[in-house]
């Protein structure tokens, strides 16, 4: 008995010595405050599309996409970068970001020899995140990868700590998913910061709810869409979310090629006059090249759209896909007239929602004929966002 009960003491001791190493450890853990909702107001509106006129471009691009980069180990396996390229350059993608789990990959790199277009923009992504709640996040411009991660159900200052992390290495972060598995609830969107852009769709979940608390809290969580495709063979992993981002000017714009002035500040000549544009525009025979700067400069300011497409399209062929993803209309222009905002498409839309604080539908609109739509009192419409139809 005495041996049996000197075992059970023991084992109570190292109870004790394991919760208080726990305790410990969790001590170090670093803890933050909180910010409070501030919801937006004041008497002017942030209009994302203010710049946005009908001799820009629109570019098609998607950053959620997996290969097999590691294997049996993650369910991107059956893709290869090549598969990936060659499949979204087929459906007109302007922008292929390849997102493996913690590695940054260039599809590109290898140029011709891999039969991969040569002179791509690219831009450098990943996702972050191997916990049970999936709790991910992505990393656009990425300069380095980072590979801590909390693997237990987070709480609210580990996910801060996270983005903060995530932030000091990569131009732009992505909250993945948000509302797939629980990774992120109301309360996390209440007081979250830091982060620039929220996936509402997705392929595996639509987190239109959650973007809604984060806006209504005052955060400028801007809209990103994305396939995250682990099966490029598979019909609807492919062209089923996607992200529209505005590149600004064109060549069709430029009356001289003169006009592009060289400098450090990227200024650029329109007939609307000298833009502030993004860092690295380059003059070539084919035009200007977009540059991985004016790309998140366009995500973080909030020129950009996504688009979820219809149940047809998204079991389309390849082919099919890419005729129905050229016939969508894009944004021509988005202005404040007096108390008036005004829509024009390229083509025509079934209707606009307009969605202001905690969700609260504004205005529904439904599209006049010939692509221009004007919605009155824009001024009592307060901020959040809009909606219209599905594509395809």
């Amino acid at each position: 008995m005495k041996g049996k009960d000197k075992s059970q003491k023991r084992c109570r001791w190292l109870w004790v010595a394991g919760l208080l190493l726990l305790f410990l450890w969790l001590r170090q853990l670093p803890l933050y405050k909180p910010t409070g909702a501030i919801p937006f107001e004041g008497p002017y509106w942030y209009n994302p599309y203010q710049e946005v006129h009908p001799g820009g471009q629109w570019l098609r691009a998607n950053f959620h996409a997996h290969s097999n980069a590691w294997g049996f180990v993650t369910s991107g396996r059956k893709n290869t970068v090549e598969d990936i390229v060659c499949k979204y350059d087929s459906l007109g993608y302007d922008i292929i970001g390849i997102s493996d789990y913690h590695r940054i990959t260039n599809p590109f790199a290898a140029g011709d020899a891999a039969g991969t277009p040569r002179g791509r923009l690219f831009v450098p992504v990943y996702e972050h995140g191997y916990n049970v709640m999936k709790t991910h996040q992505g990393a656009i411009g990425a300069r380095k990868v980072y590979w801590n991660d909390y693997i237990l159900p987070q709480t609210w200052s580990q996910k801060q700590h996270i983005i903060r992390k995530l932030k000091e290495k990569s131009r732009l972060v992505v909250l993945h998913h948000p509302a797939w598995m629980g990774g992120y609830s109301k309360k996390d969107m209440r007081s979250l910061t830091g982060y620039d852009l929220f996936e509402v769709l997705n392929d595996f979940w639509i987190s239109e709810e959650l973007w809604d608390v984060a806006l209504s809290a005052g955060r400028p969580a801007l809209l990103i869409a994305g396939d995250d495709a682990h099966n490029v063979f598979k019909q609807t992993d492919l062209a089923r979310d996607l992200t529209m981002i505005f590149a600004g000017m064109t060549d069709s714009l430029l009356e001289d090629p003169e006009d592009l002035l060289e400098g450090p500040e990227g200024l650029l000549k329109s007939p609307e006059g000298l833009l502030e544009g993004p860092e690295g525009l380059l003059k070539s025979p084919e035009g200007l090249l977009k540059s991985p700067e004016g790309v998140y400069r366009a995500l973080e300011s909030g020129a950009a759209y996504g688009i979820e497409v219809t149940e047809r399209l998204a079991h389309s062929s390849v082919a099919q896909k890419r005729e129905g993803l050229d016939a969508l209309p894009l944004l021509q222009s988005c202005k404040i007239c007096s108390d008036s905002l005004v829509v024009v498409l390229s083509g025509e839309a079934l209707q606009f929602n307009f969605i202001g604080q905690d969700g609260r539908l504004l205005k529904s609109v439904l599209c006049e004929a010939g692509g221009s739509t004007t919605v009155g009192n824009s001024g009592n419409s307060g901020s959040g966002s809009s909606s219209g139809s599905e594509a395809g």
